[in-house]
Order: structure tokens, then sequence, then C-alpha cells
């Protein structure tokens, strides 16, 4: 990082310039709004894809998805098994040799623009992916390694946002920061590797203004009893949720994956790929000799809420959820990660004021 962070504006015209300096050398990925693409007819999806002009970039709006594929990919190739032919000298038949090959990474740099809360939940990837029992993993960390951030600033919280609660609202980990003002962009420029494709024309940047208070704020549980796993509470989101995946999806912090080998297009060989997976849907937890358990949508809800709330903090320090709300904006039957919060902490609440219940 460099000592002193470089502060600029510049106009649309100007970005134009600069834009196409960075995009020689960086992949560029930011919100992007894509008309009659949302859910419902005629409206649009506002999602994380590469963009090839400052313009393009969507900075007043909330994405439906997160940007965590860019470090976690949808399909992300392991490695191969080759299947080669090797003629035994003087072997009436052919012999069959085996060679497993690294897949090539063959990713870009790339800059990601962000809200706060998802700088957050990068911090929960690298802490799950980084530094999980003293393990790192290799296919997440050679991403990691190539991706700088660029913050967005978020005034207010969107609907169904509760980031200040998780204290998510707010970071100063960012490469650069840049606003969309009047007539062109101011930036603020911390790493000294991507200063020198801006001017250094200004002498100050107002600094970030970020959301200070949740339109519905909600406590966050410290304490919860292993007894909480039999509450009703369970049962009720049983008989609602459809365990489609879409909360998980959607979420920036949820990395479950399954690994599967997959015959290789000139079926050759088989290519190992680890691919998304849900701990929402059916057999996701299915073991060796056709045992599963949290078979019920209840039982499979109540893991992930107090591993995002509970589990992870205890094991790594901070909370896995961030409070951006992406998965009750995305739930077709309502069930909703803030609610279900404040029922465990009635839950809590009611037993600490009846400890004989």
């Amino acid at each position: 990082m460099a000592e002193k962070s470089k502060m600029a504006r510049f106009s649309c015209e100007e970005g134009k310039g600069i834009f196409d300096s960075l995009s020689k050398h960086w992949t560029i990925i930011a919100p992007l709004e894509r008309p009659g693409k949302g859910r419902f007819s005629g409206t649009a999806l506002v999602s994380y894809e590469e963009v090839r002009s400052f313009d393009e970039i969507e900075f007043f709006k909330k994405t439906q998805f997160s940007a965590k594929s860019v470090l976690l990919p949808i399909r992300q190739a392991m490695f191969s098994f080759r299947d080669n032919k090797a003629a035994a000298s003087g072997a009436a038949s052919d012999s069959r040799s085996h060679k497993a090959e690294e897949a090539d990474d063959r990713t870009r740099p790339t800059i990601i623009f962000l809200r706060s809360c998802d700088i957050h939940a990068i911090k929960v990837m690298d802490a799950h992916f980084l530094n999980s029992g003293g393990y790192t993993d290799f296919y997440y960390q050679r991403l990691r390694q190539k991706v700088k951030l660029f913050l967005i600033e978020c005034e207010r919280p969107f609907e169904n946002c509760f980031c200040v609660s998780f204290k998510t609202n707010k970071t100063d980990d960012w490469s650069a920061f840049i606003r969309k003002a009047e007539g062109g962009y101011e930036i603020q420029v911390k790493d000294e590797q991507l200063g020198a494709y801006f001017p250094g024309n200004a002498e100050d940047i107002a600094p970030p203004r970020f959301a200070e208070q949740d339109s519905r704020p909600v406590k966050i549980p410290q304490d919860i009893d292993t007894s909480i796993f039999e509450d009703e509470i369970w049962k009720e989101y049983t008989l609602r949720c459809i365990a489609c995946g879409r909360c998980t999806i959607t979420c920036p912090t949820c990395s479950c994956f399954s690994v599967q080998d997959i015959l290789c297009e000139d079926k050759a060989g088989e290519e190992r790929k680890r691919i998304w997976s849900s701990c929402m849907v059916k057999k996701f937890s299915l073991l060796a000799g056709n045992h599963d358990f949290r078979i019920k949508e209840g039982d499979r809800l109540r893991y992930r809420v107090l591993h995002k709330i509970y589990d992870f903090r205890k094991r790594q320090g901070i909370n896995m959820c961030i409070g951006c709300g992406r998965c009750d904006d995305a739930c077709p039957e309502y069930i909703s990660m803030f609610k279900c919060i404040e029922k465990i902490n009635h839950i809590i609440e009611a037993r600490a004021a009846r400890p004989d219940l």
C-alpha cells in the first residue's frame, strides 16, 4: 500500500480512457443492471458481471446476487485424469497409463466493485478457505491473490438489510474507493499499483459515507443452548420451506460444494470439478451406506441459520451472516433470516424468564 492515498476527480469522458487502461490488465467486475432479466415480467436484474466502462456500473441499486463466484466459481476444474494409450515395447497389445494434470488457472487479475457488507463477506470466505483449522485451500488462494477491491459507498440500508446490527456497514479494507459524482467520478486510491492509472489532481475527497442505522435492527444471539434444536419453530419452517436452495445461492458467504468427476469433452479422460451445492437441498447430507440426516427442511434451515449467527463465530470469531438480506429477497416462501433471528431471541428470552420450562 502507498503511504499516502492518491485522490482524483475525473469526468465521464476522462473515465473512458482510464477504464481502457485498467481493462488492459484487469478484468473488472461490478454491479450491472440487465433490463427484462428480473424474476418478474418487466423487471430488471442487478447482478455482478464484467463491465466495459464506468458508465455501465450500477452504483445505487442492490444486487440480487453477490460476487462470490469470482473467488468460488460455480464450476471449478481442479485437475483431470488423462487416459493415455502407450504401445508397450514388443507387446502385442497396448498398455494404458493414467496421468493426473492440474487444471490451468488462466484467470486474469480482477477488480471487484463492492459495498461494505460484501467486503466483509470476503473476509468470511477468507477465514473459511485460508484459515480453517490451519489449512489453506489452494484453489481459492490462487484466485484470491489476483483480486483487488473497489469500495462503493452505501449511505442507507436497502430493503431487508440489517448490516448495522452485524457491524458490516463500515470497512476500510479496500484498495480504492470510488464515488459517482455530478458529471463524473471521485476516487481515493490506497493501492500504489492501482494509483498509477489515476491522476492525482484532487487534494481532498470526502470519505466514504456508510449506513448508520438499520431500518429494522436485530439483536445477534450470544448464547444458544442446544435445547433450541427441538423447538417448535423448526417444525413450522418444515411446513413452509420447499428446499429450493435460493437462499444459499444468493448468500455471499455460503460456500458448500460437491466434488464430481466428469467425462472430458474429448472422452479421453475425466475432469474433477467442484460445483456449488447447498445444505438446504435434498440429500446434501447423504452419507455412505445411505445414511441421511437433517432430512426435514426445518432441520436444514436450523443448521444454516445457527451456523450463520453462532457456530461460525465460535470457531472464527466473526459472524458468517453479513446482514445483506439477499436470502430474504430471494425466498419464494417469504422465509426471513431477520425474522428467524428475532424468533430465536424470543425463545432465549422466554427460557431465561422461565428456566423450569
